[in-house]
């Protein structure tokens, strides 16, 4: 009988999926400052507690995940998605080696399989800026769906510079329609359009990444 995780099919997406960058993902986030220090600081905003059900939309390696699930504890249950089929396969490898409870599935926040208002957390961790604007308003229309009345999000992503060196960098960025939102800093009018209510900054990361929490 053949392993039925072998005959996953992975759901098709208008936004960017990584698939060849999987085994090398976690080093390129480490050279660029993205740690566990930086993990650690997303859980730090997201609040979470113990018994907390939580969905971490666009996972990669899940190492956002994994901690996510020590945090909320074994009474808690963290579940973390992505489109692609190396990644998942990495996490999912990653979680058994290091027995952490999180569990992962192949998904799509444009259409996330799962019941309304199951979870108390959402978190979205650089991800917004690979979806073009019709995926931005589907997918977190999706998130809101999912949330727990009252329910939260944490997300955290690329934003217009705080710095203007910064600009040097990125300003090529504005001629990719997915990214170009993000630098114009409209990540939170897309979070308004689909019903987010307290959306705020909460921190800053080398003033160019956001973490903007939002409640539904």
């Amino acid at each position: 009988m053949k392993d039925s995780k072998q005959e996953e099919v992975a759901p098709k997406t208008q936004g960017a999926v990584l698939k060849w960058q999987a085994p090398f993902y976690d080093a390129q986030c480490a050279l660029v400052g993205l740690r566990k220090k930086f993990r650690r600081e997303t859980l730090r905003y997201a609040e979470l507690s113990a018994g907390e059900q939580v969905l971490d939309v666009g996972c990669g390696t899940g190492v956002l995940t994994q901690l996510a699930a020590k945090a909320v504890g074994s009474e808690g249950e963290v579940v973390g998605i992505d489109p692609s089929i190396p990644m998942i396969t990495l996490a999912r490898k990653s979680a058994i080696h290091s027995k952490n409870q999180a569990q992962f599935k192949l998904g799509v926040i444009e259409h996330l399989p799962f019941d309304n208002e199951c979870f108390d957390v959402v978190l979205s961790s650089l991800m917004l800026h690979h979806l073009p604007s019709v995926l931005k308003r589907k997918g977190l229309r999706e998130i809101y769906r999912v949330l727990k009345p009252s329910g939260r999000l944490l997300a955290v992503d690329l934003d217009r510079p705080g710095h203007f060196l910064w600009w040097w960098v990125v300003w090529p960025q504005l001629w990719m329609p997915a990214t170009a939102a993000n630098i114009r800093g409209e990540v939170p009018d897309y979070l308004h359009q689909a019903n987010f209510s307290n959306v705020r900054s909460v921190g800053r990361w080398f003033n160019l990444l956001t973490f903007w929490s939002a409640r539904r």
